[in-house]
């Protein structure tokens, strides 16, 4: 862990290089949270039939999860959020308008309900 989506509306007219993008949020993470490369799952959703506000065909939106095991601070998560937030409109820049709206969200996983395959893998980063 952790797990990464980035999910985005159909109607982007282009895309960044995900492998570079996920590659940069990979060592965000491991830089300000200590969570070890390996441990890094990345994918891309996107999100077809989207209606967003009064429906003009310009709105648009990116969304990053992020999930990782609880226990990190409150800033951490939150350097983690901001660094992220930056990421996404860095490779997402030609985009930039008031029809695109980028959110972060992380989450924690609480350990009492994740398992993971194989044994012994499972660590706090």
């Amino acid at each position: 862990m952790p797990h990464i989506v980035l999910e985005y509306s159909e109607n982007l007219p282009e895309l960044p290089d995900f492998r570079a993008l996920f590659d940069d949020i990979h060592q965000a993470l491991n830089r300000i949270g200590g969570i070890k490369l390996d441990n890094c799952k990345s994918r891309t959703r996107v999100a077809e039939h989207c209606y967003i506000g009064a429906g003009e065909p310009d709105n648009a939106f990116i969304h990053l999860d992020i999930e990782f095991v609880k226990g990190r601070s409150t800033e951490v998560k939150q350097a983690i959020g901001r660094e992220c937030l930056n990421l996404v409109k860095r490779y997402y820049q030609l985009h930039l308008s008031d029809a695109l709206q980028i959110t972060v969200k992380i989450d924690d996983i609480a350990l009492d309900f994740y398992f993971k395959d194989p044994a012994g893998t499972l660590n706090y980063q």
